[in-house]
C-alpha cells in the first residue's frame, strides 16, 4: 500500500490541542516522580525478521543516541517463548516505556508502519498503563504514538497500522516528543541539582530575565 495522499503536507500530528496537553502533562508528571538515580529501562519492540537483519545494531544505536543513558531492553532480554504470557503483566508495570519498530514497504521515507498481533496487544497494554510508546521510523527517528494515525486493520486476527503525519519533521522537536524525551531521561545527581536550584545558581551565566 503507497504513503497515503499528501493533502495533509503541512499536518505534524494527528492529535488534538487537549490531547497533545493532556500527553505532555503526563509525560511531565513521569519525569518529575522519578528520582535521581533510578534507572530508566525500555522495552523495545520489533518483529523477531526485523531484530534479525544485518543493520538491526545501528538501528538499536540510532535509538540509544535518542535515549542517553536509558537501557534499552529486547524480548530476548526478558523473556523465553514459555515465560512470555506469565511475565509480561510483571514487565510492563516495571518498565518505564516503549519504541517500536514496525513493517514497512517503502524503505525509509516510509510513513506507514505496520505492527502485527503481539506488538498491537502490547502497545495497548503500555498505553493503558500511562507510559510512553514511541515508533522509531527509519527516516525520521521517534515519533510519539500520540502524534500518529492508528488503524485497527485484519479480521479475526487483528492488527494495527500506524501513519507518521506527513509534516512530521524531526528537526522541529515536536512539544509531544520533547515531553516524551524528558520523561525517558534518567535523573543524575548533577541534572537534579540543576533543577533544584535557583534560576540564578542553575545558569550563573544567563542574562537575568527583563
Amino acid at each position: 500500500m503507497p504513503n497515503p495522499p499528501e493533502d495533509d503536507a503541512d499536518l505534524a500530528t494527528y492529535a488534538t490541542a487537549a490531547q497533545q496537553r493532556a500527553y505532555i502533562a503526563a509525560m511531565k508528571k513521569i519525569r518529575e516522580g522519578r528520582k535521581t538515580g533510578d534507572p530508566v529501562r525500555v522495552y523495545v519492540c520489533a518483529a523477531p525478521y526485523i531484530a534479525r537483519r544485518p543493520q538491526w545494531h545501528e538501528r538499536l544505536a540510532k535509538i540509544q543516541h535518542r535515549l542517553p543513558g536509558v537501557e534499552l531492553l529486547q524480548f530476548a532480554d526478558l523473556f523465553t517463548t514459555d515465560t512470555y504470557t506469565e511475565k509480561w503483566p510483571e514487565t510492563v508495570a516495571e518498565l518505564d516505556g516503549m519504541v517500536v519498530v514496525g513493517a514497512t514497504r517503502h524503505g525509509a521515507s516510509a510513513r506507514v508502519h505496520r505492527l502485527g498481533r503481539t506488538a498491537r496487544l502490547e502497545v495497548i497494554d503500555f498505553v493503558k498503563a500511562g507510559k510512553p510508546v514511541l515508533l522509531h521510523a527509519r527516516g525520521l527517528g521517534l515519533v510519539p504514538f500520540v502524534d500518529c494515525r492508528i488503524h485497527r486493520v485484519g479480521g479475526e486476527v487483528l492488527r494495527t497500522k500506524v501513519t507518521v503525519p506527513a509534516g512530521w519533521d524531526p528537526k522541529d522537536y515536536e512539544p509531544t516528543l520533547q515531553a516524551a524525551l524528558r520523561a525517558l531521561r534518567p535523573r543524575s545527581v548533577e541534572s537534579a541539582a540543576k533543577t533544584d536550584a535557583p534560576p540564578h545558581l542553575a545558569h550563573p551565566f544567563a542574562v537575568p530575565p527583563r
